[in-house]
């Protein structure tokens, strides 16, 4: 097994604006993973990631890990997609995806597991590895090095 694995992540983020569609091909060749977000408080937000999907899905390599993302999970209340809906789409995808995560980013919820769940399985496949089934795999969250750099 693997025992402690240091992993660095180059992150690009569009922040799935228009202004980056044409752009895209650039961002996703040779890209090992993608997180696609949708805002669980807006249907319009669904449905564009449902079309940045269907552009990866034109573009991709079949090794390609996806993740997707629903977040605001803090605005419950104002919730406008529901899991069952992002599940019943992604079920029928014929990529399929490697995870559904709803998360707050602003109080930092659920966020490194995504990066955590990314990285493991990426190094399991690098390394032929189930890391889900290996007891003596751990990934620590502290070898992951995040560098945050401004954008435009």
């Amino acid at each position: 097994g693997v025992n402690e694995c240091s992993v660095r992540l180059q992150i690009w983020d569009t922040a799935g604006q228009e202004r980056f569609r044409a752009m895209a091909p650039m961002y996703y060749r040779g890209a090992s993973a993608a997180i696609l977000v949708y805002d669980i408080t807006s249907e319009e937000s669904f449905k564009e990631m449902v079309s940045w999907m269907e552009e990866l899905n034109k573009n991709m390599t079949d090794d390609l890990v996806i993740h997707v993302v629903g977040n605001k999970l803090d605005l419950e209340s104002k919730r406008e997609v529901s899991f069952m809906k992002v599940l019943d789409y992604c079920d029928q995808l014929s990529h399929g995806v490697s995870g559904i995560n709803e998360v707050s980013a602003k109080h930092n919820i659920g966020i490194e597991e995504i990066f955590l769940d990314i990285t493991q399985t990426l190094v399991g496949r690098k390394y032929n590895l189930n890391l889900d089934r290996t007891p003596t795999t751990d990934i620590h969250s502290e070898n992951i090095q995040y560098e945050k750099s401004g954008c435009c």
